[in-house]
């Protein structure tokens, strides 16, 4: 039992070698690894409803989505508002645009949901709940 618990966590670290070069934390939870980001969110403008993400799917201001910069497609983060400590889950759907320094940009809901459609910006801490596919 003991060896193979370790033979899984030297098999999950080494997988998740790949994420030190996006500037993840490792930290350690109840057992579980989890990885997290803090920054900068703000969310997309009206215009943006109907336009085609990075995935190639159709954004939707009412869809509980987000860009980041590097997570992979599908990824499910949870993130938290820390001025008020609201928080969502999200679905990562699209990429930041290179010139943007924010961790991400969410869906309009999602803002709402969290808080900040009125200050445009929140600073948030981001969990990785799980790893998307693409």
């Amino acid at each position: 039992m003991r060896k193979t618990k370790l033979t899984a966590i030297l098999l999950l670290s080494a997988s998740l070698a790949s994420f030190s070069s996006v500037g993840l934390a490792k930290t350690e939870r109840n057992g579980f690894l989890s990885l997290e980001q803090s920054g900068v969110a703000s969310y997309y403008s009206d215009k943006m409803h109907g336009q085609r993400t990075a995935n190639g799917e159709f954004y939707d201001k009412n869809a509980l989505t987000a860009a980041h910069a590097s997570l992979p497609f599908g990824s499910l983060v949870r993130v938290v508002n820390l001025s008020n400590n609201r928080s969502v889950e999200l679905r990562i759907n699209s990429r930041a645009h290179k010139a943007n320094k924010r961790l991400l940009d969410v869906s309009k809901r999602a803002a709402s949901q969290l808080g900040f459609i009125q200050a445009g910006l929140a600073k948030v801490k981001l969990e990785v709940l799980r790893v998307g596919d693409a």
